[in-house]
């Protein structure tokens, strides 16, 4: 009975210590062929924090929670914006005033640059008739002028014939009444004819006054650029005032989740202060500090697998996507200073990044700590 007991333990100490050397046989070789840390955090390249950029004010409405699916271009939230709609619609206002005005001068400058030529050629056009005039008149007087030397030389005539009774009073009186009639006549005419100079000069000045339009067409020219150029000072004005709208609406840059909801509605906000964290699941990977005793045969395409430890009964599989060329503690904050000669050997922990390709990447979130198994490519 002794004997069996002894033969039952020692049958049991032998499968222990079979269990045991098998045990350590393939621990032995799985970390030959395997790479393995704890070191294992979820990361995404796509994260990123919206903000309003440049305006601020009172949050009035947020249409996404935690967790909730974005697309790219929708609206996430929106600022009250009245001032910003205030400022715009005035700015509208004072272009669409100056368009007015800018239209009424230009139809005026085009109007005199029409009219004063033609006023200018029918006033020239008068003045020769008046000149045609004055020329006639001038021919009128001399003629008169002719026939009242003539008349005169008759009266004398008339004169000496009356002394001497060889005619009547009648024929007397009647070649000085012509000779009256005449002279008032040429009178008559030289009036006309200072009446027609007179006009000339009216024309002359006339001719003056419209040519001097064309000053003040100049000057409504001049006016005119000055419209415009304000025109285009308010039309930017009105250009940032819109952008200043639009911003005051806040919408997604990128399709992915909401990670993280920073304020509530009826918080005032300063431009650039995050109201949402969105992370691109697309963007998914898994960063692993592997200590550089593990980094034999781990290199770009090895084939991993990886344990998160808020889903231990998920298996996600992986591909070494990269293993970057220095260790954390080159990246320290306060790097170790050992130029004083104090130095103790320490495992430094190098960077790999690992791509998923495949597992249920709906249950990733950034910052998931895990365990990870790389098989070296030897």
């Amino acid at each position: 009975m002794q004997n069996n007991k002894k033969r039952l333990g020692f049958l049991i100490l032998t499968f222990l210590a079979i269990i045991f050397i098998s045990c350590l046989i393939y621990f032995i070789w799985h970390r030959y062929h395997y790479a393995v840390s704890d070191a294992v955090f979820v990361q995404a390249d796509n994260f990123t924090y919206v903000s309003f950029p440049k305006v601020n004010g009172k949050l009035i409405k947020l249409y996404k929670k935690e967790g909730d699916p974005v697309k790219k271009g929708e609206i996430l939230a929106k600022i009250e914006n009245k001032d910003y709609a205030l400022k715009v619609a005035q700015l509208e206002n004072s272009i669409k005033e100056l368009n007015n005005q800018i239209n009424s001068l230009t139809y005026q400058i085009a109007k005199l640059e029409k009219e004063i030529p033609l006023k200018v050629n029918q006033l020239k056009e008068e003045k020769e008739k008046l000149k045609a005039q004055e020329k006639a008149q001038y021919y009128t007087i001399e003629q008169l002028k002719i026939r009242l030397g003539q008349i005169k030389r008759d009266r004398k005539r008339y004169e000496t014939l009356f002394k001497d009774g060889l005619i009547s009073t009648h024929d007397l009186e009647n070649i000085q009444t012509q000779e009256k009639e005449l002279k008032h006549q040429i009178s008559a005419a030289k009036a006309q004819l200072l009446a027609i100079k007179k006009q000339q000069e009216e024309v002359d000045k006339n001719i003056a006054i419209t040519l001097n339009e064309y000053k003040t067409v100049l000057a409504y020219k001049s006016f005119l650029t000055s419209l415009r150029a304000k025109r285009l000072a308010i039309i930017k004005q009105k250009e940032e005032a819109e952008v200043y709208y639009r911003y005051t609406k806040l919408y997604s840059p990128i399709d992915g989740l909401i990670a993280k909801k920073f304020h509530s509605e009826g918080d005032v906000l300063n431009p650039g202060e995050p109201v949402y964290a969105i992370v691109d699941p697309k963007s998914f990977y898994i960063q692993v500090w592997l200590e550089e005793t593990k980094l034999r045969g781990v290199k770009k395409g090895c084939p991993a697998k990886i344990w998160l430890d808020a889903y231990p009964d998920e298996e996600f599989e992986g591909v070494v996507e990269n293993v970057l060329p220095a260790s954390a503690a080159t990246f320290a904050l306060v790097p170790r200073d050992i130029s004083a000669g104090e130095f103790t050997k320490l495992a430094q922990r190098m960077l790999v990044r690992i791509k998923i390709i495949k597992g249920k990447r709906e249950l990733l979130k950034v910052g998931l700590g895990g365990e990870v198994e790389i098989k070296r490519c030897l």
